[in-house]
């Protein structure tokens, strides 16, 4: 069973840098190793391959992950020895080297599944692409470039070309269909095939993890507002969009009628904020990791204070702190 990638690191040396193995079912792992050493100074298996209960793999070091960058859903580990990294990826069916054969799209899919993400063909008369639908209602979107010809024409945009002809990955980041944010580029970079599709597959995954993962295949979840009316409809409550703040937050009725509190009345806000992104969201689901509910009265004069915070999860919880502060008496 190969393990080709691996014995070629450990000849080489990998320079201080995290370099990937791809395994044959689509699992990945980097390392750092030094030239001719028996023991990998750091490895990093990426999301969704776990660590053998073996000898080797004793040393785990999650801090590691913040110094490479890693995302938060793989590990890392110190002073792994060589045999438990042969062990671990004929395990896996040995190393997948690229074959020069294979369609480019072959591998990033592979490594994508793997770790759990939901990959969709996509293709318009651009091109042929790769859509990554996320949980929190965004999707990231990549493709591949031919290299240049002779005459330095690139002539293919797509997934389907060969690992051959392979000159690099575009993939961005699409967040209401209009506006896209690049989230990796290789064109021009003459990046060998296996380092450019870790590279991708890593900037891929930074985005699942800071999205708040895949999105579900049954479909996509409901968004913060909807999940709040719903929420307060449950307790008979009428929950209004501040239309005069951008609808970024909801304005809690009268418990009797439920119309908007008056300019010359004490008033109760709920609203998802995102600290990671440093913005008030209610269009799109809270599964991001740095949402947070915030519930927020105001008095009469317009001054306003948090009254709690919760987690996304915890919906609930500031529902019933809104309805004690409706249900306590005023002075």
């Amino acid at each position: 069973m190969s393990t080709a990638r691996l014995d070629s690191l450990i000849t080489e040396g990998t320079s201080h840098t995290f370099r990937p193995v791809c395994m044959a079912d689509g699992y990945t792992l980097s390392l750092i190793i030094e030239a001719g050493a028996d023991t990998a100074s750091a490895v990093y298996l990426w999301p969704g391959l776990d660590a053998p209960a073996a000898d080797g793999w004793e040393n785990e070091d999650p801090a590691e992950i913040f110094l490479t960058g890693g995302d938060m859903n793989g590990r890392a580990f110190c002073d792994v020895p060589v045999q438990a990294l042969r062990d671990l990826i004929e395990q896996h069916g040995g190393a997948a080297p690229a074959a020069d054969g294979d369609e480019v799209v072959t591998a990033p899919l592979a490594q994508l599944r793997a770790a759990g993400v939901l990959c969709l063909p996509w293709g318009d008369p651009g091109g042929r692409y790769v859509r990554v639908p996320l949980a929190d209602g965004t999707q990231v979107t990549f493709t591949g470039i031919t290299a240049p010809d002779e005459g330095g024409r690139v002539d293919d945009v797509s997934t389907h070309h060969l690992v051959s002809s392979h000159g690099g990955w575009t993939a961005c980041w699409d967040v209401n269909g209009e506006s896209a944010t690049d989230l990796y580029a290789s064109r021009g970079r003459n990046l060998p095939y296996e380092e450019d599709t870790a590279a991708l597959v890593a900037a891929i995954l930074d985005r699942v993890g800071k999205s708040g993962g895949s999105a579900p295949e049954e479909g996509e979840r409901e968004g913060a507002e909807q999940l709040a009316i719903k929420a307060f409809a449950e307790w008979g409550l009428a929950v209004h969009p501040d239309e005069d703040a951008g609808n970024t937050w909801l304005v809690v009725g009268h418990p009797a009628t439920g119309a908007i509190p008056g300019d010359d009345e004490p008033y109760i806000l709920l609203g998802l904020y995102n600290w990671d992104d440093d913005e008030w969201v209610m269009d799109r689901p809270p599964v991001r990791p740095g949402d947070e509910w915030h519930v927020v009265t105001g008095d009469t004069t317009g001054v306003e204070k948090t009254l709690t915070t919760r987690p996304a999860a915890q919906l609930a919880d500031c529902i019933e702190t809104i309805v004690d502060w409706l249900t306590a008496p005023r002075d």
